[in-house]
């Protein structure tokens, strides 16, 4: 079985993007009770429905709604565990121990008999808002009890769901008995006044937001959920397995990569090019409050003078500040690659030994962003070398309305650069890797090493 759900996954994976882009998807559910859609007291244009769905209604809704409206990705933990106990041992007392779902959909139509017509044409606005781990824990729990199979990431559980529905939906009919439990549901729409689809794409990350403030959600979640890391996402993906959204698998941390791509910013916003308003970044932060740099990346890419917000994404719009981003890449790349050949220029610019520091170990080590399958001789702390990626804004300048490489650090002859001072300075401190990371003595001597080439 683990075998079959491998190979469905590659094809859910491969297909999913272009499906999702052209399905015209409407999916009439039954409800336990309704008494129709409310209106907003405060003549927001959104309405809401409160009620409650049977096993077999959440069935065929979990085919059509997926979650990528929602900020977090939902794994097995002990919430999911919590709520299989339940539904094993006390299925009755699901209705009120769970918050359940919260769906959003772009239409809404009440039907007779308790049956509503709902969209799912567009995941990035329509979906499930809240209640992830309640969907993915009653889902498993369902696959698990007509299966036999243990699934334990969301995006196999909907992969599952999708290529085995005909069967999962004849198997639970056979012994529908057996699932006695409702789940509570809530549905947002927009109302049918003049300007309420936009309205309602302009509040629903906000509504997501707070929704799912029970696990406070990172400021790359949303700032992911909003479109901020698109143009990264674009230009990364697919050779950088990064961690995007909360709960996602990936072997590379979101803000590390942000804070990365601060630097050419820092760059713009030393030349005057990012609006005065915004808050300026300390090269440091690079290193010792990925916080702060997550913090004024938002700030630059959410500007109105930026970007467009639209649909409730931010569109970004401003040429020079696309150009600056294209060179995260080639930063990434060169972190990599820095911290392969940094033990070799703290050998070549003073006598003694890199693997004595106390702060490294000699053993072969994968390079942080696994650009390249060549492994670092150390393991050791990033501290000593990060002052060196953020000056590379010395090799930076505005051409033509965009932000290039004077000369692209990946092509450099490492051995041209002039550490001598920059190694008897780390001795100063006594070799040790926070110091070097958060003294501003250190940022000085990268820009004045990067300078002279």
């Amino acid at each position: 079985m683990n075998e079959l759900i491998a190979f469905f996954h590659s094809i859910y994976l491969a297909t999913s993007r272009s499906v999702n882009s052209i399905m015209n998807t409407n999916l009439i559910i039954k409800l336990n009770s309704t008494t129709g859609l409310q209106a907003s007291p405060e003549k927001v244009k959104i309405n809401k429905l409160s009620s409650s769905i049977s096993p077999l209604n959440f069935i065929k809704l979990l085919k059509e709604a997926d979650n990528k409206v929602n900020p977090r990705i939902a794994n097995v933990n002990k919430i999911t565990k919590g709520i299989h106990e339940t539904l094993k041992n006390s299925p009755e007392l699901y209705f009120y121990k769970s918050k359940g779902l919260l769906i959003a959909t772009q239409s809404c139509k009440i039907l007779d008999r308790n049956r509503v017509e709902l969209s799912f044409e567009d995941p990035e606005h329509e979906g499930i808002m809240d209640g992830g781990h309640n969907t993915f824990a009653v889902g498993i729990y369902i696959i698990s009890e007509l299966f036999g199979t243990n699934i334990k990431k969301w995006d196999d559980c909907k992969m599952f769901w999708d290529a085995n529905y005909d069967e999962l939906l004849t198997r639970f009919k056979e012994r529908e008995e057996e699932f006695k439990f409702s789940i509570p549901i809530e549905i947002i729409t927009p109302n049918e006044e003049d300007g309420a689809l936009e309205e309602y794409y302009e509040n629903l990350s906000e509504i997501c937001s707070a929704r799912n403030n029970n696990v406070q959600l990172t400021e790359t979640s949303k700032g992911n959920q909003v479109g901020l890391y698109d143009l990264l996402k674009d230009l990364l993906d697919g050779e950088f397995d990064v961690i995007w959204k909360a709960g996602y698998s990936g072997k590379i941390k979101s803000e590390d990569v942000i804070s990365l791509a601060t630097i050419p910013l820092i760059f713009l916003r030393e030349r005057g090019k990012i609006p005065s308003d915004i808050k300026s970044l300390n090269k440091i932060s690079v290193y010792s409050q990925k916080s702060k740099c997550v913090e004024f990346f938002n700030d630059v890419v959410g500007h109105e003078s930026i970007s467009k917000y639209e649909n409730g994404k931010y569109v970004l719009q401003d040429e020079l500040v696309k150009s600056a981003l294209h060179l995260t890449k080639d930063i990434l790349k060169f972190f990599d690659r820095m911290y392969i050949e940094f033990p070799n220029l703290y050998h070549d610019a003073s006598p003694g030994k890199f693997g004595r520091i106390s702060a490294v170990v000699k053993t072969a080590t994968r390079v942080p962003f696994l650009s390249t399958d060549i492994k670092s001789d150390y393991q050791y702390p990033f501290g000593f070398f990060v002052p060196l990626i953020a000056g590379l804004t010395e090799l930076m300048k505005i051409e033509n309305n965009a932000v290039r490489w004077k000369i692209n650090p990946n092509q450099i002859d490492l051995s041209k650069i002039d550490l001598s001072q920059y190694v008897n300075i780390i001795k100063l401190v006594s070799f040790d890797p926070q110091k070097v990371g958060k003294q501003d003595v250190f940022y000085k001597e990268a820009e004045n090493a990067f300078g002279n080439l």
